[in-house]
């Protein structure tokens, strides 16, 4: 019967560890079950006699908290290769395409690296005022592209998009994104393929009515309950002070710095593309001088008598070896 009752006493030690941990867990206190077992352990040194019940009984408690324990109490682990990676490593790209799921990713990806100049950076890929992420988990699901923390892509192949439960699906995913503040951008793999240049036209229309709904949002959070800005009321001299306006002033000034970025993005890739345009031009310049000073050589060589033909062969010969 003691042995029984040790047992018991045992098992319910172990039972109250896993009920204060998914308490812990409920109320967002994860340290409440070291807490009860540090309580346990007190209660084990205070009232049990017998070294080998409390041998047990430590084994029991202990051993319970570390098998339960919540997750986000390990240790940190490594980082990943992605996150390591800087513009002078060699192929980093790579690495960023091995992440993809599909070749319209791949294409979508290559295209955007060089539509921005993107280089990695702890992970992400930024360049031109913008952030790209891949394979992000958000919610239950996994975001093929996410940029600026706001904007989803989505790159949908037409054998796992098509169908009716599959678009019907897909409604209620974007659904349910649009509900935590995301703007979803759905691009048809044929499109990454094939026309990567409107894959990048569409990334620019939608991140500028984002970026415009946002502006616009912050504007009627920055309005006061009177219909008058934080601006129009200091005008008539009212001492308060808007938050909310500062907030809005910054992002506008951070959205209109954005847009500088992606337009000195832009200009740069036209004057890269001139310059190229130049070289080339350059190129086949001097070697049409090149092919016309040698057909004026060949014709002055072919004019010349026997005697200095014969000289200008010899020299020829010793230039040669």
């Amino acid at each position: 019967m003691l042995s029984l009752a040790v047992i018991g006493f045992q098992a319910m030690i172990a039972a109250s560890l896993v009920i204060v941990r998914f308490l812990g867990a409920a109320n967002n206190k994860p340290d409440w079950l070291f807490w009860a077992a540090f309580g346990w352990t007190a209660f084990t040194f205070a009232f049990v006699f017998a070294s080998p019940l409390i041998l047990l009984q430590l084994v029991v408690i202990w051993g319970v908290t570390a098998w339960i324990r919540p997750k986000d109490e390990d240790a940190p682990g490594p980082p990943s290769k992605l996150e390591t990676l800087t513009a002078d490593d060699e192929d980093w790209q790579r690495y960023f395409q091995h992440q993809c799921e599909s070749p319209a990713e791949v294409a979508f990806l290559d295209a955007m690296v060089e539509a921005y100049i993107l280089t990695p950076e702890k992970g992400r890929l930024r360049g031109g005022g913008l952030t790209l992420q891949m394979q992000v988990p958000v919610k239950n699901y996994r975001l093929d592209f996410l940029i600026d923390n706001g904007l989803i892509v989505e790159v949908d192949g037409a054998q796992w998009h098509s169908s009716p439960e599959a678009i019907e699906r897909d409604a209620e995913r974007d659904k349910a994104l649009a509900a935590k503040g995301y703007e979803i951008l759905r691009i048809p793999a044929k499109v990454t393929l094939y026309k990567p240049d409107d894959a990048i036209k569409q990334v620019r229309q939608a991140r500028s009515v984002w970026m415009a709904r946002k502006a616009k949002a912050r504007a009627s959070r920055a309005q006061g309950a009177d219909g008058t800005f934080a601006d129009q009321k200091l005008l008539t001299h009212e001492p308060k002070f808007s938050i909310s306006g500062l907030v809005a002033s910054v992002e506008n000034g951070l959205d209109s710095f954005t847009a500088g970025m992606n337009g000195i993005s832009t200009d740069l890739k036209q004057f890269n593309e001139r310059a190229r345009k130049w070289a080339e031009e350059d190129r086949e310049r001097v070697a049409k001088e090149a092919e016309d000073r040698k057909r004026r050589l060949e014709a002055e060589v072919d004019a010349m008598d026997p005697e200095t033909r014969i000289i200008y062969d010899r020299l020829m010969k010793k230039l040669e070896e």
